[in-house]
């Protein structure tokens, strides 16, 4: 699923809401851009591991967010590589 499309889905609309409510300083179209896939980047999630993101948020009281994972390979990074690794945080408001 590409990363605009996430925010437009009918699965997610009311997650999205309660999450914009309930963390009103976390930015949450940075947070879940790389959820999705922009072309070289993002984790290629599907609508229901993004729903599930959504409500371990809501239900622990953390926000998440994606981290870069660096390259490790010996020979040069190719262009089309990209990894990340979705973080949870605690919320402090």
């Amino acid at each position: 699923m590409h990363s605009f499309e996430i925010f437009q889905h009918p699965k997610l609309q009311l997650l999205i809401k309660r999450f914009q409510n309930k963390f009103p300083k976390i930015d949450l179209f940075r947070n879940m851009e790389y959820l999705g896939d922009t072309g070289y980047t993002g984790m290629g999630m599907n609508v229901n591991d993004i729903k599930k993101i959504l409500e371990r948020c809501l239900k622990e009281g953390k926000y998440f967010k994606v981290h870069d994972i660096n390259w490790k390979g010996d020979d040069p990074m190719p262009d089309d590589w990209w990894e990340g690794k979705v973080v949870y945080y605690n919320y402090k408001g």
